[in-house]
């Protein structure tokens, strides 16, 4: 979908940093099929992503001057062109070049009911639901982190491309799709003629999954041993911006490119579970975190 704005420039955004409510302004309202488009001028909210949408987006409400509470029933990604106005959503925004200087990211709140243009709100983003996939989206790094080093005896050629911890990154050159939820995520990885021409002995990884999984739950267990923090940086900044997530793991400084929201620490989590199975292409990882103690929001 296209629409026609006076918007010139994306949405400031704080989720990167933990944010959780923000005072704003409307600057766009348009009516979807789902519900009331809202564009402000800053948002907490982590929306869906046009380029790699693993993470829902946040849910919540806009809180209108008189106190009235609308739902926010979903976030996601759209583009605008700062000379034009034009905003895309959807599948238009996806056939976008993204990177185009043009362009300018903003954050689509879906409300239930429509603000006024021009009216100071204040957005309140769900905390229980923000957790749960702030949770979950830290054990799939580590869990990404973990596949790389037990894979790594399968390389059977040096990959020019090691992750933050040096071992070969099958996580980046596999990864087909991935899907976190609140209660667990799933990446699936495609083991295909390219990846094995690169050295990868996919059948040899294939023929002991199980093993593999609990090599690398031991691996995941030994990464949490200790607390340390967990950062998104920028932690405020256009929604367009490229983002960097953390952390130390035995004295070594981790990372990686990352637009999601995640814990404030390592000792958030009480512990990570991966299982391993295979599919028609290559195999799947179910991961499932879990959370050290219920936190008071």
């Amino acid at each position: 979908m296209e629409l026609q704005t006076g918007l010139r420039s994306g949405t400031i955004t704080s989720f990167a940093g933990g944010g959780l409510r923000e005072a704003a302004c409307v600057l766009f309202v348009a009516q979807s099929d789902d519900g009331w488009l809202v564009v402000t001028d800053r948002s907490p909210f982590h929306p869906v992503s046009l380029s790699w949408p693993d993470q829902p987006g946040d849910r919540g409400w806009l809180i209108l001057a008189d106190g009235r509470r609308l739902a926010v029933l979903d976030s996601c990604e759209g583009l605008v062109n700062r000379l034009t106005g034009l905003l895309a959503t959807g599948e238009a925004a996806r056939a976008l070049k993204r990177f185009d200087p043009d362009l300018a990211a903003v954050v689509l709140h879906v409300v239930e009911a429509a603000p006024l243009v021009g009216e100071a709100v204040t957005l309140d983003v769900d905390p229980r639901f923000r957790e749960a996939l702030s949770l979950q989206h830290t054990g799939v790094h580590l869990a990404a982190l973990a596949l790389n080093r037990c894979a790594a005896p399968f390389w059977t050629k040096d990959p020019q491309d090691p992750d933050a911890l040096g071992a070969p990154n099958l996580d980046k050159a596999a990864i087909a799709h991935s899907g976190i939820g609140p209660e667990g995520s799933t990446d699936r990885y495609r083991l295909g003629k390219s990846l094995r021409k690169k050295g990868f002995d996919a059948a040899g990884f294939l023929a002991d999954l199980p093993r593999h999984a609990a090599t690398m739950n031991d691996t995941l267990r030994q990464m949490l041993h200790a607390p340390a923090p967990v950062r998104i940086t920028p932690g405020e900044g256009p929604l367009g911006d490229r983002r960097l997530w953390s952390t130390t793991l035995d004295g070594v400084v981790a990372s990686m490119p990352c637009g999601g929201t995640h814990v404030a620490d390592l000792s958030d989590l009480a512990g990570i579970e991966v299982m391993l199975a295979p599919t028609e292409d290559g195999f799947v990882l179910h991961s499932r975190s879990s959370p050290a103690a219920r936190k008071s929001v």
